[in-house]
């Protein structure tokens, strides 16, 4: 992200498509590169203009952004910090569920959209300095016994991780799994802490592919290559995740 972040916004109503545009040129606090008041172009704009921040509506005739965020998240594109707008605080657990980065009601207040640019900066700043730890973990390779030998895995191949009994089983893909001999607590202090959580007693995952946390139904949806992975988590250890995909 620059100095000045780009933000693309997605609104069907025009005044207040304008009304956000003006707060957020008027006051220096980002460069609106694209908006469309058609949610059905929303995906294809965000695609081709890569911004670093997207003001999405919520409630649009035809497509929700709840709509145009599923899309997204099943694309392999590096996802803008999403912010949900909208003049209904109804949608606000929801919205949450979803990982938004912020939830604004219109009519937008200045401060408070103020404070959500800034601390998009601010998030970004720390992601810029985890980057080379990072990509320093990923390419360490672990090395697990199984039962006919040894497997070595790459971390950042690591979706979601159970334990099955005196075993565990890694899932990299949709249709590839490893089994090792190793219990879930061993396997833990293993791995890149910056990347995996332990959601319950029976799962670690890999938050690098966290989509969705459903507080309803107690479930992670990762997403890897188009592929969904649901895994259960346990309901004390949701604030604790929201709490570190805040700071990644």
């Amino acid at each position: 992200m620059n100095d000045i972040p780009e933000a693309v916004i997605i609104e069907d109503e025009p005044e207040a498509l304008n009304l956000l545009q003006s707060l957020l040129t008027g006051n220096g606090l980002a460069r609106v590169t694209g908006s469309t008041t058609d949610p059905f172009k929303a995906v294809g704009l965000i695609r081709s203009l890569h911004p670093d921040i997207v003001f999405l509506d919520i409630k649009m005739p035809g497509k929700s952004g709840f709509d145009i965020l599923d899309e997204l998240n099943t694309m392999n594109i590096d996802q803008p910090f999403i912010v949900f707008t909208t003049a209904y605080d109804e949608y606000a657990i929801r919205a949450f569920e979803y990982a938004a980065f912020d939830y604004l009601l219109k009519p937008v207040e200045p401060v408070r959209l103020n404070e959500t640019v800034n601390r998009c900066r601010e998030r970004d700043i720390q992601k810029e300095k985890h980057k080379s730890i990072l990509l320093a973990e990923s390419h360490r390779k672990l090395l697990f016994r199984n039962v006919s030998g040894f497997v070595i895995i790459d971390p950042g191949e690591i979706v979601y991780i159970e334990a099955d009994g005196n075993y565990s089983v890694f899932h990299l893909e949709a249709d590839k799994t490893e089994t090792v001999t190793s219990l879930l607590h061993k396997i833990e202090v293993q791995l890149p802490g910056m990347k995996f959580f332990r959601i319950s007693r029976s799962a670690i995952i890999n938050t690098a592919y966290l989509k969705k946390i459903n507080t309803r139904q107690l479930q992670c949806l990762l997403v890897k290559n188009q592929n969904e992975f649901r895994v259960d988590i346990s309901r004390e250890k949701i604030n604790d995740l929201i709490e570190v995909m805040k700071n990644q």
